[in-house]
């Protein structure tokens, strides 16, 4: 059966007992999904929103390895980061993409995130050089996966925007990215068209209730205003920043926030040529990325512990956009920088009583709510299948993994501009339920488009069954900062 939204909701209504609920369409969620399927669990996966909404697609893209949580002491976090893109690396086929970073080092400028004396102009590189190379270590890599150490005159020309001034030296060293986004949507598709399990987006649970078998779980379609009952024996919540429902939401687990903005530019005007540069230290003592990505440039992130909007839907403020383009002027020579686009995303972290998000774990939790019910939250998107597979193992015996994946190459090949074949395949196979589910999630049409696209919003509307969709599009894409204006 297709994953579309209508063939999921008709599931649901002709079957309302499962052994696994799993709410939150997320990453997590997803991979738990269909790990869960691979094993004949009967499961159902809910999410409020669109699949992949909050973080998981909000991203910065990277698989990273996590080389400033170093001096931070989180070995095991980035060890087992390290060891992980192997196995992603085998699993997601094109969907994993090796990325060479240029860190810099500049005279009197150091590294953020390392203690003060190492900061100083006669040992910061060689400190650097010595943590890249237990980088290497940990993640057991290869001889031509292994940091390179370039001169100045090599920096300049393969990165000819880059501050030449009190540059000493630089170092490349290998990590990956990826479209979060579509991973999470092959990861649904495989559960549900290979494995027959259920996954519906838009749809709330409003409330839980234990009784002696199990769970009894109230929903809400919140497109169709429909309302359905289920039963289940088992759950997991990997809902992210957001509480648990009902009469669970004071067992949820608290949870601090760190909001990350992130801009996009048009192209690659800063000419790093399929490579990214790691910003070795910010204004506020932090490391910040430039990247490329599909064919343009992302900058980012912030790492701040407010930020604009609601948890469903943040946004790059002015103080956000602000922020990243000072930094990238400190280490790019480029008098404007246009951005086409912004995005904002919240991340879920485990709180350790510091007053700074980026002094605050990056790891995740698993926590017991109830008798078969957990709630997982946390971590960073590489070790997705990890978490996933550890929220499974608290509630099952069962061996998980995540089967060969299929589809893979038809999501790449969703293109970023208005095509109406695409749409209908996304309504068909990747349960677009709204027209912006196609130009942000699926597609990345309003990310790539001056004022997100929407002069293309009544064309793709009429694609869908979604009431007052012109209106409701506009609506939407003005709460996540990517038009000003009223009107279409």
């Amino acid at each position: 059966m297709n994953f579309s939204r209508d063939n999921q909701i008709n599931k649901l209504s002709a079957n309302n007992n499962f052994d696994l609920l799993i709410i939150g369409g997320g990453i997590v969620g997803a991979a738990a999904l269909e790990m869960a399927s691979n094993q004949n669990i009967n499961t159902l996966l809910v999410e409020k929103n669109d699949f992949s909404s909050g973080a998981s697609s909000r991203s910065t893209k990277l698989l990273h390895g996590g080389i400033r949580y170093l001096p931070q002491m989180e070995f095991g976090l980035v060890r087992e980061s390290l060891q992980e893109q192997k196995v992603l690396r085998q699993l997601l086929g094109n969907l994993y993409k090796p990325l060479d970073l240029l860190a810099p080092i500049y005279k009197d400028d150091g590294f953020a995130d390392l203690p003060k004396l190492f900061q100083l102009n006669n040992i910061a590189s060689g400190v650097f050089k010595f943590g890249l190379s237990f980088y290497d270590f940990l993640g057991s890599r290869s001889k031509a996966e292994k940091h390179q150490l370039i001169s100045k005159e090599e920096t300049i020309n393969m990165f000819p925007h880059i501050k030449k001034e009190n540059l000493i030296r630089s170092f490349l060293f290998r990590d990956a990215q990826t479209d979060d986004a579509k991973l999470v949507l092959t990861l649904l598709r495989n559960a549900v068209e290979i494995n027959q399990s259920t996954a519906v987006n838009y749809l709330e649970v409003l409330n839980i209730n234990k009784d002696n078998k199990g769970y009894n779980v109230e929903l809400k379609d919140t497109i169709n205003e429909e309302e359905y009952r289920i039963r289940c024996k088992y759950i997991i919540a990997a809902t992210g920043t957001h509480s648990l429902p009902g009469e669970y939401l004071s067992k949820s687990t608290k949870l601090t926030f760190s909001g990350g903005a992130h801009l996009v530019l048009n192209g690659d005007p800063l000419r790093l040529n399929n490579k990214g540069v790691l910003l070795p230290r910010t204004e506020d003592n932090r490391v910040m990325f430039v990247l490329p990505w599909l064919d343009n440039t992302i900058i980012g992130t912030t790492d701040t512990k407010h930020f604009s909007g609601s948890l469903d839907i943040p946004f790059a403020n002015k103080d956000d956009i602000d922020y990243l383009i000072r930094n990238v002027k400190k280490y790019f020579d480029i008098e404007n920088i246009d951005y086409v686009s912004s995005w904002s995303g919240v991340r879920a972290l485990i709180g350790r009583g510091e007053t700074s998000s980026k002094n605050i774990s990056r790891g995740h939790f698993v926590n017991n709510i109830d008798k078969n019910f957990i709630q997982v939250a946390g971590g960073k998107l590489t070790g997705f299948r990890i978490i996933a597979k550890e929220a499974l193992s608290y509630l099952f015996n069962n061996e998980f993994q995540i089967s060969e994946l299929g589809f893979i190459d038809e999501i790449i090949n969703i293109d970023n501009q208005l095509n109406n074949e695409n749409i209908e395949k996304c309504i068909e196979n990747y349960s677009a339920a709204k027209p912006v589910d196609y130009m942000i999630r699926r597609s990345h049409l309003s990310w790539f488009n001056k004022d997100g696209g929407k002069y293309y919003i009544a064309e793709i509307a009429k694609k869908f069954k979604y009431k007052n969709a012109e209106e409701e599009t506009l609506k939407e894409l003005k709460a996540e900062g990517l038009i000003t204006s009223d009107t279409l």
